[in-house]
């Protein structure tokens, strides 16, 4: 025993100064996180809450689903269903990526889209398996061509995984925050099964803290909010930047975690990023006062309940994110983003470091016993004011400060058993990490030898067969919103207007909402004097579904009044009206590049975001390359405004490959081929 004793005196020391170091790097997030937190619980009396009825405020934008599958007939099937039948939103549709020499999934896909013609199957030009990344490549590339077929384009990209339960409001969240943001991250919680099974509750363990703290101190702290490739919406607009710079690809083929690497290189760009947390009870959960997993809007899955699948599938994340992340992008970006990579990176020496601890713990324990017990002669291991005590003694109080940081937020999540097992389970967490981490960089350091790509290593997946009752369930809450119009065919033009008048006198907000929402087109040019005179309404609902009916009448002569309502101080209001700008061709463009010149940041902004993200872009695209003298100079000015007044990266990008000659980049921003 004591002959050991200089060895792991070295190695004491060692895994102490990793573990007090690393413990000093965490602290700051979570003193930061407090300070946020407390901030928020003070000011936030006045701040507006992002409840359902503010998410069904917002006109729906066109949103694309996509999804890469390769061997997932057992959960494809289930996953759309459930998407289907569940998510609260209208204006979607979800492609999924599939291989030519798989016609077990692609049947499967079939069988769906066939009941449910929301659902579009994409066969890849290459065999599998590729990588997700290639896959979705090659999904984007079919949704353009999707786009062209059909003279539609969509506005938001909406990526997740063949296994994951699509939460019901999430395509709410998305478009209530995007095109403000480029890109919506929304956390990702694995399903609450039995604790019995230890090796998933360590998955759920990481995501609860990760998810409620880490990435929303990223984001706040200036540094990067990295995609989980689940859950993770985009602007048309990003891809389209993104795809520009790269020069063909969206997704970066040479990457095992390509949707973290897309993170890192938007934030680099200058893309806006958002992770958004939001608690929405469904109406099974209002007033028992139960915590309940899935009011989190969050995409949720069953992950892996047996170690060796564990390791495999964190070992895949270990190469992507710590080892070719270090080797594609390097160290680039600010210092909060430098710091953000730093945290993610130094898994590389805090893994082994957590796993060595525990043997260096357990000879410290079985000495302690013979010097109690059998050896009283033996000399104390630790000698008081020595730097080891000092290191165990700090080492010692992270770990308290750590394991109770993760009982917080597994509490906030799960609930109060939960919480408090995850104290226990970050040992087997630790050993999972640590195989994880060394198959990671035992198979890249082959990789590199042998100057070939990583291969994917595919994980099995599970989907829960009661989520999608319970999906239906959290979803009778929400209003059915967007729904088409009814088109009257005889029409009482005083009765109408009575009528209308009628409801909106009425002192329930939800009633006046109604009433707005049934204009339609035959009745709109009867009830367009008396609608517009709400606009101004002291109600943001109201004002709100007063600008989104116009968006749908489409009438120039609200104009002036949309362009006021741009400057409206409640985000919903102004997003509904730049959108109906948007849509009255190049004399909306011209009020809403009046707008973005104007001297009120947020209706600039809303503007901008309009003219980069509803088809100002691909026409002006198409007008620069079209040859003609005037539409070319129309589409500079266009490009060079946003460039100039929005500070906008896709109009630089566009401007500098103009310049440049470079027609053919310039042209993959458009769906299709340039006619």
């Amino acid at each position: 025993m004591l002959d050991l004793y200089p060895y792991l005196y070295v190695l004491a020391i060692i895994v102490g100064s990793i573990y007090a170091f690393s413990g000093i790097t965490d602290f700051v997030f979570d003193i930061y996180y407090i300070y946020r937190a407390v901030r928020r619980f003070l000011l936030s009396r006045n701040w507006p809450k992002l409840t359902l009825e503010r998410l069904e405020a917002r006109e729906q934008q066109k949103i694309a689903i996509i999804i890469a599958a390769w061997h997932e007939e057992d959960v494809i099937a289930q996953t759309l269903t459930n998407a289907c039948e569940t998510i609260r939103y209208r204006n979607y549709d979800i492609f999924v990526g599939t291989y030519p020499n798989d016609p077990a999934t692609q049947s499967e896909v079939d069988r769906i889209a066939q009941k449910y013609l929301r659902v579009h199957k994409v066969v890849t030009a290459d065999d599998g398996p590729t990588n997700k990344a290639a896959n979705l490549n090659q999904v984007f590339q079919a949704i353009k061509e999707y786009e062209q077929r059909k003279g539609q384009r969509y506005e938001i990209i909406l990526m997740h995984d063949s296994e994951d339960v699509i939460h019901p409001y999430s395509l709410l969240v998305c478009n209530y925050l995007i095109p403000r943001m480029d890109m919506i991250q929304i956390p990702v919680f694995p399903m609450d099964v039995s604790l019995r099974n230890v090796t998933y509750w360590t998955y759920a363990d990481e995501f609860a803290e990760n998810h409620t703290k880490l990435l929303l101190v990223r984001e706040l702290t200036g540094g990067f909010v990295p995609s989980a490739g689940v859950g993770t919406a985009f602007t048309k607009r990003a891809f389209q930047l993104m795809a520009l710079v790269s020069e063909s690809d969206v997704f970066n083929p040479g990457s095992l975690t390509e949707d973290y690497e897309l993170g890192l290189r938007m934030n680099l760009r200058g893309i806006r990023a958002a992770f958004v947390l939001v608690n929405i009870p469904s109406p099974k959960s209002l007033g028992t006062g139960k915590r309940n997993v899935a009011d989190w809007v969050a995409t949720r899955a069953v992950f892996p309940l047996q170690f060796r699948r564990a390791v495999r599938q964190k070992t895949r994340w270990n190469i992507g994110i710590v080892l070719q992340g270090w080797q594609n992008l390097g160290w680039q970006g600010n210092l909060p983003v430098r710091w953000n990579l730093f945290q993610d990176r130094k898994a590389l020496l805090t893994t082994p470091a957590n796993f060595l601890g525990y043997f260096v713990f357990l000879y410290f324990v079985i000495y302690q016993i013979l010097v109690t017990y059998y050896a009283p002669y033996m000399p104390p291991l630790i000698e008081k004011g020595t730097l080891l005590w000092y290191l165990a003694y700090i080492s010692t109080v992270f770990m308290i400060w750590r394991s109770g940081n993760r009982a917080f937020a597994v509490n906030k999540i799960y609930g109060f058993w939960p919480a408090v097992t995850s104290i226990p389970r970050s040992i087997w967490g630790n050993v999972i990490n640590f195989f994880a981490m060394t198959r990671a960089v035992w198979q890249f350091s082959l990789g590199r030898m042998a100057k070939k790509q990583v291969a994917l290593d595919k994980t099995e997946h599970e989907f829960p067969s009661e989520v999608i009752e319970e999906g239906k369930a959290a979803a009778e809450g929400a209003m059915a919103v967007d729904v088409e119009r009814e088109e009257s065919t005889q029409i009482d033009a005083d009765q109408l207007i009575n009528d209308f008048l009628d409801g909106m006198t009425n002192e329930d907000q939800t009633v006046r909402v109604k009433t707005i929402r049934s204009v339609n087109r035959k009745t709109g040019p009867f009830l367009y004097p008396y609608l517009i005179s709400y606009i101004e309404d002291t109600s943001w609902r109201v004002r709100s579904e007063v600008c989104r009916t116009l968006s749908f009448l489409r009438y120039a002569q609200a104009i002036p009044y949309l362009e006021k309502a741009a400057a409206d101080p409640d985000w919903a209001v102004r997003s509904n009206a730049v959108r109906a700008l948007g849509k009255l061709g190049d004399l909306g463009e011209s009020v809403l590049v009046r707008i973005l010149k104007g001297h009120d940041r947020y209706a600039s902004d809303a503007a901008q975001a309009i003219l980069e993200h509803q088809g100002f872009f691909e026409r002006n695209i198409k007008r620069l390359l079209g040859g003609k003298k005037k539409d070319m100079r129309h589409a500079l000015l266009y490009f060079s405004a946003l460039a100039e007044y929005g500070k906008s990266s896709l109009a630089k990008e566009v401007i500098d490959n103009y310049v440049e000659g470079k027609l053919d980049f310039i042209s993959i921003l458009i769906s299709g081929d340039i006619e």
